[in-house]
């Protein structure tokens, strides 16, 4: 029996929740450097976006883990990266949760730091998965040499 094969979504969705945080995080830098508001704005927009993105992204990488095969030697790896992007995911929630004022408390700007070094170490995991396991690729035939 022939399955439908569609091209992975998660590797495509899990860009955007990567590029909203980190801006997040530059715009509180930025703003604790100029202290101009707008950058807490903007950092308070692209945190919220990140999060809308993040939950799109997870719903598509449990479907994925749902619908595919995933190879036993990956297994650890997409273990760590799961953790690690639920655990940025939720100190992105309480750092947007805390942003009832402009400034924001230190506090929420911490949690969003902490949140940005967080996804940059799953995005990493996330990439070994990619590029050393080939989970949530599609290899044409002639491609496995």
């Amino acid at each position: 029996m022939r399955t439908l094969q569609l091209h992975p979504l998660h590797p495509a969705l899990a860009h955007f929740p990567l590029a909203f945080w980190i801006g997040a995080s530059l715009c509180d830098l930025i703003a604790l450097k100029t202290h101009a508001p707008l950058w807490w704005t903007f950092s308070h927009h692209a945190m919220a976006a990140g999060l809308i993105a993040a939950v799109a992204a997870v719903l598509a990488g449990l479907l994925e883990l749902w619908l595919r095969h995933i190879p036993p030697a990956s297994r650890i790896w997409l273990l760590r990266h799961a953790i690690l992007m639920v655990s940025a995911l939720l100190c992105f929630m309480v750092s947007l949760a805390w942003r009832v004022s402009t400034p924001p408390p230190q506090s929420a700007v911490i949690v969003g730091l902490a949140g940005t070094t967080i996804t940059l170490v799953g995005a990493y995991c996330g990439g070994a998965l990619v590029y050393r396991y080939g989970v949530g690729v599609m290899w044409r035939p002639d491609d496995r040499r």
